[in-house]
C-alpha cells in the first residue's frame, strides 16, 4: 500500500507531475478525505475565488480499495467549496475508485483551467489532458456512454458532470455509473470551472496485498460473514437503503412541504417496498454483496422509458417528502433528472421545496417564476429542476444556493429557507435525535447525514 502514487495535473499547461506518497503523510492521514484535506490546505491561499484557477480539484482513492476488503471501494473528492466557501467535500460508491488505483494512482491533484473543455484519461500509470468536444453539452449518463465507445472498452470507468457543472450551478455534483453520486458541496461546479468534464480511467496494474494475503483473505471472510447475518441486511436485501425511510417518517423525523410538517401523512406509494413494480435487478457496488440499488425503468415524467438505479433514503426524502410528491414514479422521475443534469438532489429537494412555499405565501409570484409553483402541478417541479440545471429564469436564482438565492429574494424569503454555512439542511427532522443534531451543528462541510449518522438514535 505505500507504492501509490499522487499525480499533480496542470489543466492550463497539460503538464503532469507524479510523486510517491511518503510514508509519514499515509501513516498521519491514512487516505482519501485525510491526506485530500492536508493536499488542501497545502495548496490553496486564503481568499481565492472558489470558481478560479487557484483553486485544486483533488480526487483520490482509499489505501484498501481494489482489494477483497469488505465495501473498499470508495472515491473522495475535494476542493474549496463555491457553495459554501469552506471545506468542500465529497464521496461516491462504484467502481471508480478501485479503477483508479488499478490504474496506479491513489490521488489525483488537479491545478488550473483548461482553456477549452477537456477530459483526463487516466490509464496504467499515464495522464492525458484530452479534448471534450465530442461531449461537452451531454448529461452524466450520454457523457458515460460516449466516452466508453471512445475508448471502445466498457470497463473504462469515467467521473464526469452534467449540464449543472458546466453552467456552474453552485450544488452541480460528480457522477459515476448511473447511481453513484458525489453529491454535496459543489464539486461538479469546481469541475466545470475548470472546463474539465470528466476524469476516464482504465487500469490493469493491480494493487498490492498486504504482506500476508492469507491472512487478510480469512479477516475479510469473517468480516462478510458478520455484516451478512446483521438483522440491518435483511433491509438492504430486500428493500435497500430506502427501508430507513418508512421508520423515519412514521416516528415524524422527516421534513415535508419545506418542514411545515414533519411527516407524510399521504406517503405510502413512496415507501420502498412499492420498488417491486419498477425493479428489473439489483446492483452493487465494488467488493460488496448487499446489492442495495434497485435497478428500474421509469415510467413517467420526462425520462420515460429510460433505465436508472435507486432510490436511496435521501431520495425518497428530497424528491418525495420535501417535495410532497406522494407517487413513488414522480419521486423517481424528479430524482433521474437531477442525476441526469448532475445536480445534488438535497439541495434540489430543499431549495425547490422553499420556492413553493415562497409561492404559496405570495413572497414571489409568477411574475418571478414564469411557471406556477405549487405543490400538486408535478410538471411545472420537472420545468423548473431543468430550470434550475441550465440556469433559465428563476432557475438562475436557486441556481446559486440559498444564501445567495435569500440575497436576490429578498430578507423575508430567510426565515423560511432551512440551511447551514450556506447548505440547505438534511431532509430530516433532528430535533428527535440529539446526536443527529449535534453531528449537523458541527459538521466541517455543512448539514451532514454520512459522517455520524447515529443510527442508534433510529
Amino acid at each position: 500500500m505505500w507504492n501509490q502514487k499522487i499525480a499533480y495535473v496542470d489543466l492550463g499547461t497539460g503538464k503532469v507531475e507524479t510523486k510517491y506518497i511518503p510514508e509519514e503523510i499515509r501513516r498521519k492521514y491514512l487516505g482519501m478525505r485525510g491526506i485530500d484535506t492536508y493536499l488542501l490546505y497545502n495548496h490553496i491561499k486564503p481568499g481565492i475565488d472558489p470558481l478560479g484557477p487557484e483553486n485544486v480539484l483533488l480526487v483520490s482513492s482509499g489505501p484498501l480499495a481494489g482489494t477483497p476488503v469488505p465495501s473498499a471501494c470508495r472515491t473522495h473528492v475535494s476542493a474549496l467549496s463555491p457553495l459554501t466557501e469552506c471545506v468542500g467535500s465529497t464521496s461516491m460508491g462504484n467502481y471508480f475508485g478501485p479503477e483508479l488505483r488499478y490504474a496506479g494512482f491513489d490521488h489525483l491533484v488537479i491545478k488550473g483551467k483548461a482553456e477549452k473543455p477537456s477530459y483526463l484519461w487516466v490509464h496504467d500509470g499515464q495522464i492525458e489532458v484530452r479534448d471534450a468536444d465530442y461531449i461537452w453539452g451531454q448529461d452524466c449518463f450520454e457523457a458515460q456512454k460516449s466516452v466508453k465507445a471512445h475508448h471502445g472498452d466498457e470497463d473504462v470507468q469515467v467521473m464526469t458532470i452534467g449540464q449543472a457543472g458546466e453552467n456552474l450551478v453552485k450544488y452541480a455534483c460528480v457522477r459515476t455509473g448511473l447511481k453513484a453520486t458525489g453529491g454535496r458541496t459543489g464539486m461538479g461546479c469546481v469541475m466545470g470551472s475548470k472546463n474539465l468534464k470528466c476524469i476516464a480511467v482504465r487500469g490493469t496494474l493491480g494493487v498490492e496485498l498486504f504482506s500476508d494475503a492469507d491472512k487478510m483473505i480469512d479477516v475479510c471472510y469473517k468480516l462478510w460473514k458478520e455484516k451478512m447475518s446483521h438483522r440491518l441486511h435483511y433491509m438492504d436485501k430486500e428493500i435497500g437503503r430506502g427501508g430507513f425511510f418508512g421508520n423515519t417518517n412514521t416516528i415524524g423525523l422527516i421534513r415535508n412541504k419545506n418542514f411545515q410538517r414533519n411527516q407524510m401523512v399521504d406517503g405510502t406509494d413512496i415507501e420502498p417496498e412499492n420498488l417491486d413494480r419498477f425493479a428489473i435487478g439489483r446492483q452493487a457496488c465494488f467488493a460488496c454483496k448487499l446489492h442495495c440499488r434497485f435497478r428500474f425503468k421509469l415510467t413517467t415524467g420526462p425520462r420515460a422509458g429510460e433505465y436508472a438505479e435507486g432510490p436511496d433514503y435521501t431520495t425518497l426524502g428530497t424528491m418525495g417528502a420535501e417535495l410532497d410528491n406522494e407517487s413513488m414514479d414522480e419521486v423517481l422521475a424528479c430524482g433521474e433528472l437531477c442525476d441526469k443534469y448532475g445536480m445534488d438532489n438535497m439541495e434540489i429537494g430543499s431549495l425547490l421545496s422553499w420556492a413553493i412555499e415562497l409561492y404559496e405565501k405570495g413572497i414571489i409570484t409568477i411574475e418571478d417564476t414564469e411557471i406556477p409553483l405549487e405543490w400538486d402541478n408535478i410538471e411545472s417541479k420537472y420545468e423548473m429542476i431543468r430550470r434550475i440545471a441550465m440556469r433559465e429564469g428563476f432557475g438562475d436564482v436557486l441556481a446559486d444556493g440559498a444564501e445567495l438565492a435569500i440575497q436576490r429574494i429578498g430578507e423575508e424569503s430567510r426565515y423560511y429557507c432551512i440551511q447551514m454555512k450556506g447548505m440547505s439542511n438534511l431532509h430530516s427532522d433532528e430535533r428527535p435525535t440529539p446526536s443527529l443534531a449535534l453531528n449537523v451543528a458541527v459538521s466541517t462541510r455543512g448539514p451532514d447525514h454520512l459522517r455520524g449518522r447515529p443510527i442508534q438514535d433510529l
